[in-house]
């Protein structure tokens, strides 16, 4: 999912080589805020927002830190993750509006153009508007990147802006509900950075053009 958010917003030529990187993946030694996510969720689901899950995740996390029989990686990811934590919770009054609810532990791949694009939605989104109970899905967005420019600031926008495009494409196939689904509950959390972006309420052109990219990287895939 967000291999495909950085292909949308890269030039031509980056772009082979997200579709080369893509089709050769390289498995990371770890998976970067692997524990954090549950505890993540937990606090957004509380109705209360209590805190503790995300304290007692930082306690777990400190001591990680300072185990000398945990790989250097390990403890790295466990400082950063105390970031994510205290960045999660410097957004309480920007995320206190959305009733987030725990999505299904069983997601299907997104199919778009010929391509499974693995995208997950970490929660469901539940809203009301004039008697119609709504439905969205939220996708937290961890992610070092300083974005110390307009440009990068610009383009860290637009990729939170696919991956909740993304979002909303996926709820749509893949997650049955008697909720009608809404573009904004339908959302990209960039963690690190305190963003939230919502799916825009005019997302045709931007719908159109994900489907066409994959059907390209489709095209593409058997050449690289």
């Amino acid at each position: 999912m967000n291999d495909l958010a950085l292909y949308m917003v890269s030039s031509e030529t980056a772009r082979i080589g997200i579709v080369r990187r893509a089709k050769a993946p390289q498995i990371p030694p770890i998976i970067r805020y692997r524990d954090a996510r549950g505890p993540i969720c937990a606090f957004l689901t509380d109705l209360r927002r209590d805190v503790n899950p995300l304290v007692v995740a930082e306690q777990m996390f400190t001591q990680r830190m300072s185990d000398p029989s945990e790989s250097a990686l390990r403890q790295d990811d466990a400082r950063q993750s105390i970031e994510v934590l205290n960045a999660v919770q410097r957004m309480r009054n920007q995320l206190a509006p959305y009733e987030f609810v725990p999505a299904p532990a069983d997601q299907n791949r997104l199919t778009l153009g010929g391509v499974e694009v693995s995208v997950r939605a970490d929660l469901l989104v539940y809203g009301s508007s004039r008697g119609t109970n709504l439905i969205g899905a939220a996708v937290l967005r961890m992610t070092q990147d300083d974005a110390d420019s307009d440009a990068a600031r610009s383009k860290r926008r637009e990729m939170g802006l696919y991956v909740a495009t993304l979002a909303r494409l996926h709820i749509e196939q893949n997650i049955s509900s008697d909720r009608q689904v809404a573009n904004r509950l339908c959302m990209s959390i960039d963690v690190q950075h305190g963003e939230l972006f919502a799916a825009p309420d005019a997302n045709t052109r931007r719908m159109n053009d994900i489907e066409n990219a994959c059907r390209f990287i489709a095209a593409l895939w058997p050449q690289v």
